[in-house]
């Protein structure tokens, strides 16, 4: 299998006479036989980084090794893309519309002259592992979204790659059948030992599949580490609210308490002025007498606002009863009335302060 890195890789577009810096000093290892996600925003720059990743784009300055071999250099590709054993699944699938699934997973195979006898074998083969045998007549017009995707997906796989790269692979498909699917890639992953690196601009497509994660924003790498290390201590205000729902304000800080509207916040240290805060959603509970667990701080009373069935929990919205204006958002497991008054707690090491 390999290894991948990626050492202070930049990349620049001319756009209408002007450069545009799709990355800025990139640098990133990605282990044997690991599952790596990439994350960020639509135009972050995540796909640009794994078609040079694929050999499809040369990086302007920096360098790409594949285990210890430079493969990419400073505007230069040293070893080109067909050469890299390399299985890329793009986002809309690029399946030939002409083509039947036996056709198009063959593809790849014919082109590198295998005899017919080996391609029939190993489309059967990743066909059956991919539970597609029963379509291999069909064109991709005749199938469903899910089935495309496998069809892309055996495609890539028929060459025993040692890199798969998949670019935004659900996000054309329809939310039931979106976590089978996640659950597919990542049975690929496991059972094959393949590295594997993925690029969605949604948390739980990187969460469901990737053992480590990248965070991208405006062509920066910012943030790596594991899915639970991003999402519970992100670098900054914009990775949280990439990550997942957060309340997110502004809070004035004196010594270890922070004030918010009518709320008082005991923080874990010491600092003055104002800052930026976040606390997601699952780190706020309210009831309405005192919860007796150490691990819960009163935060002070608040109102309900809001209070929506989202289907076996509820969705809270309340207000400071001192400053309307300061709300925050919860999910509760039982329903409270409108205009309740109720005791807001946050859970303790739950509250992020952004400087």
């Amino acid at each position: 299998m390999t290894n991948i890195r990626v050492v202070g890789v930049h990349k620049a577009f001319r756009k209408r006479g002007k450069e545009v810096n799709a990355l800025s000093d990139v640098s990133l290892r990605i282990g044997d036989r690991e599952s790596f996600g990439i994350l960020g925003p639509s135009g972050a720059g995540k796909t640009t980084l794994m078609r040079i990743i694929a050999g499809l784009e040369v990086p302007t300055r920096g360098d790409l090794y594949f285990d210890d071999e430079l493969v990419s250099s400073e505007g230069r590709i040293i070893v080109p893309p067909q050469e890299r054993n390399i299985g890329m699944v793009f986002q809309t699938w690029a399946l030939y519309p002409n083509m039947s699934a036996y056709e198009n997973i063959a593809f790849p195979l014919k082109n590198a002259k295998q005899k017919p006898s080996e391609i029939a074998r190993k489309v059967e083969e990743v066909a059956e592992t991919l539970e597609i045998t029963h379509i291999l007549d069909r064109r991709p017009s005749e199938i469903s979204g899910g089935q495309q995707q496998r069809v892309a997906l055996a495609r890539a796989l028929v060459k025993n790659p040692s890199v798969l790269l998949l670019d935004e692979p659900f996000s054309n498909l329809d939310a039931k059948v979106r976590d089978s699917a996640r659950a597919l890639v990542r049975k690929i992953q496991r059972d094959l030992q393949i590295t594997t690196i993925l690029v969605s601009h949604d948390p739980a497509d990187i969460f469901a599949n990737a053992e480590r994660v990248g965070v991208i924003f405006d062509g920066k790498l910012v943030q790596v580490g594991s899915p639970s290390e991003v999402y519970s201590t992100p670098v900054s205000l914009g990775v949280a609210r990439l990550i997942g729902d957060i309340n997110d304000f502004e809070g004035e800080v004196a010594g270890s308490a922070l004030s918010y509207g009518g709320f008082t916040i005991p923080l874990e240290r010491s600092m003055n002025g104002k800052v930026r805060v976040g606390i997601r959603p699952e780190n706020l509970r309210v009831a309405q007498g005192l919860i007796q667990d150490e691990d819960w701080l009163l935060m002070g009373k608040a109102v309900v606002q809001v209070s929506s069935y989202m289907g076996g929990v509820y969705k809270i919205l309340v207000a400071s009863s001192d400053h309307r204006d300061a709300v925050l958002s919860l999910i509760s497991e039982r329903p409270y009335q409108i205009s309740e008054e109720v005791n807001v707690y946050v859970r303790k090491h739950g509250v992020m302060v952004f400087d």
